[in-house]
């Protein structure tokens, strides 16, 4: 049996292959809505009884059927919605590598051209972040999530020498983490997860209702004198609207508070990669840690994230074990199992490693140039017609309304993006924005052109006359 497997590898690859092209090639052609049936997917998915052996090619044809067809398809050049682009061909090329060679990441020691890749691309993001050369600590991670917990246990284990040790009930103050109420509440499951509680997050509102400062944030933290502020995060690109936090002004309140400061750049840290995107994340420099996804903006694979630090200790002491089963414990070559959160895990970084030497930092800077210009001629186009635009972001993210108000506005959102929805058209989605719905669109597709956008506007438009009334002109 292994040896007619080994013999079939070739052409079962080589089938998967140019199926996984052909799926590639379709996808402007597909509607951008999949079929939501439960009873439709159940159906199919009773052909699968796994009773007899069936030949790979017809197995991969009818998974890139039914995902396809049952699947908002994010991958699509009009899909407006959250953070989930299409991957890079030679990213894929990088996942299909990775899980060829399965190398084992834990220690050095096993695979250390894989660990070495990772390094690499570590310390380029860290002088892209505007940090020295040498001095950059982290790891890949399996998406912002795992990377924010890293930096959360990393501040305890800064702030907290007998942390490691004893655990979060022998503090004898309470921990805090202050964190714009815009951030992505995935804090509030790293809180519980330590054994913080929910209670430990201190959502701050933005005196803007969008993107938080120096001044808002200094005032909530002196309003509790209780508490310990020991991470301060800063969002650099909202997951709602695209703001981007007061970098500077909240690293100087970090500063005098002691805490660590973490930026979480999840989304709109893969624009580093252009001079334009570090302009607009000027401050990230000044953080202590920060998270980058590269399955968002970089449009690799997911799970793909990074935490990235300016120091090895707080990971040691976080993470740190021995144990005789283990080949090294090596501080010196940072064995990954002494300095994250997994022991063994998928060769995160490969996807990556192979986008970048495929496109070079200027043919990422490009493309990233060129979402930020749709995302202004986006901006543009519904100001034009009449829309509201209701966020200022740099980032290609918008948030508009029609121009009415109240339960009336909230009505018609739902209706027009129902109605773009269905049509398979195109994909956005909503979003609460100051106790009103609006619409949201994001340029998230490496594949998209001004075609694109300029189809939505149609869409919107359409949509927008049989709800409510032309705007005055």
């Amino acid at each position: 049996m292994t040896e007619r497997l080994h013999d079939e590898a070739r052409p079962m690859l080589q089938a998967a292959a140019n199926l996984a092209a052909d799926f590639l090639d379709a996808r402007r052609d597909s509607p951008v809505s999949g079929d939501e049936s439960m009873a439709a997917v159940e159906e199919q998915l009773q052909a699968w009884d796994f009773r007899a052996a069936q030949p790979l090619e017809a197995v991969t044809a009818g998974m890139f059927e039914l995902l396809g067809r049952h699947a908002v398809r994010s991958d699509h050049p009009r899909y407006f919605g959250l953070f989930n682009p299409p991957a890079l061909p030679a990213a894929i090329v990088g996942d299909l590598i990775a899980a060829t060679v399965n190398p084992q990441l834990a220690v050095w020691s096993h695979a250390p051209a894989a660990a070495a890749i990772e390094r690499k691309l570590l310390q380029l993001f860290g002088t892209r972040i505007g940090w020295a050369a040498g001095e950059v600590a982290g790891t890949f991670t399996s998406g912002g999530s795992e990377a924010n917990h890293t930096a959360l246990l990393a501040a305890l284990a800064r702030r907290y020498p007998d942390w490691a040790k004893h655990g979060v009930s022998a503090l004898p103050i309470r921990p805090a983490i202050y964190v714009s109420s815009q951030a992505h509440l995935a804090w509030i499951k790293l809180a519980r997860a330590v054994g913080l509680g929910s209670d430990a997050v201190r959502l701050v509102p933005p005196t803007d209702g969008l993107s938080l400062d120096a001044d808002a944030l200094a005032a909530f933290i002196a309003g509790e004198p209780d508490r310990d502020p020991v991470l301060i995060v800063a969002t650099a690109g909202t997951t709602a609207h695209g703001a981007i936090d007061d970098l500077r002004g909240i690293a100087a309140v970090a500063r005098a508070h002691g805490a660590h400061l973490h930026v979480d750049a999840a989304w709109a840290g893969g624009a580093l990669l252009a001079d334009e995107g570090q302009a607009l994340l000027r401050g990230i420099e000044l953080a202590d840690s920060v998270t980058i996804d590269p399955h968002k903006w970089l449009c690799v694979p997911m799970g793909a994230g990074m935490y990235l630090a300016r120091d090895w200790a707080p990971l040691e002491s976080a993470f740190a074990v021995r144990t005789g089963y283990m080949p090294s414990a090596s501080l010196q070559r940072r064995d990954a199992y002494i300095h994250s959160l997994q022991w063994s895990r998928r060769f995160i970084g490969l996807k990556l490693f192979m986008a970048l030497a495929h496109l070079g930092v200027d043919g990422y800077a490009q493309m990233i140039r060129r979402q930020l210009r749709l995302g202004y001629e986006l901006r543009h186009g519904l100001q034009t017609s009449g829309w509201r635009v209701l966020n200022d972001s740099p980032l290609p993210l918008v948030c508009f309304a029609p121009a009415i108000g109240g339960d009336e506005q909230n009505e018609a959102v739902v209706r027009i993006a129902a109605g773009i929805v269905e049509s398979g058209v195109a994909w956005l989605s909503t979003v609460d924005l100051g106790g009103q719905l609006v619409l949201r669109a994001c340029i998230t597709s490496h594949e998209t052109t001004r075609e694109d956008v300029g189809v939505l506007l149609d869409v919107l438009d359409r949509a927008r006359s049989k709800i409510v009334p032309a705007p005055a002109s």
